[in-house]
């Protein structure tokens, strides 16, 4: 299965190399760790949790699987 980028998922650079973007009802965050990976978030509409966290070893590594959830959840 080959999987293109959304193009409605647009990311946003934030203060220290923070990337975000809202698609549908999720926030998506991805942020470096501190040792060279990224961590990854998605939050379901305003929660205070999220719901699906990861670690990636490059910055597309983590856009790409917070990309890949929200297409898989079935709600974008």
């Amino acid at each position: 299965m080959v999987l293109v980028a959304n193009p409605a998922m647009k990311w946003t650079k934030g203060a220290g190399d923070i990337w975000t973007a809202r698609v549908g009802p999720f926030g998506l965050k991805v942020q470096p760790k501190g040792d060279g990976r990224w961590i990854w978030l998605v939050t379901k509409a305003d929660a205070a949790n999220p719901e699906a966290t990861g670690v990636g070893s490059s910055l597309g590594a983590a856009k790409t699987a917070t990309e890949q959830y929200v297409r898989r959840s079935g709600l974008v």
